[in-house]
């Protein structure tokens, strides 16, 4: 199998959470990236509730960097399993 390059899947995890799991081809991981979009699609709507703020928007971007960031050593944990399979 192609290796899968961890910056797109970091990307992509940024601008639309879970894309960037659904970019690894896996059924797990297409799994878990809608799992990611729905969670993340049902929270920002229970946030516009509680209304505007500086916090909850910062909140958003840190959350979708710390995603970024996982997404990136998941890819590479996954291309090392597929070496090795």
């Amino acid at each position: 199998m192609k290796k899968k390059n961890p910056a797109i899947t970091a990307v992509l995890n940024f601008f639309l959470p879970g894309l960037g799991f659904t970019y690894l081809g896996s059924p797990f991981f297409i799994i878990t990236g809608i799992a990611f979009f729905v969670c993340t699609l049902v929270s920002g709507i229970a946030e516009a509730g509680a209304g505007p703020g500086w916090v909850t928007v910062g909140f958003d971007v840190g959350a979708l960097l710390v995603l970024a960031a996982i997404s990136y050593e998941v890819t590479n944990l996954f291309n090392a399993v597929q070496q090795k399979g």
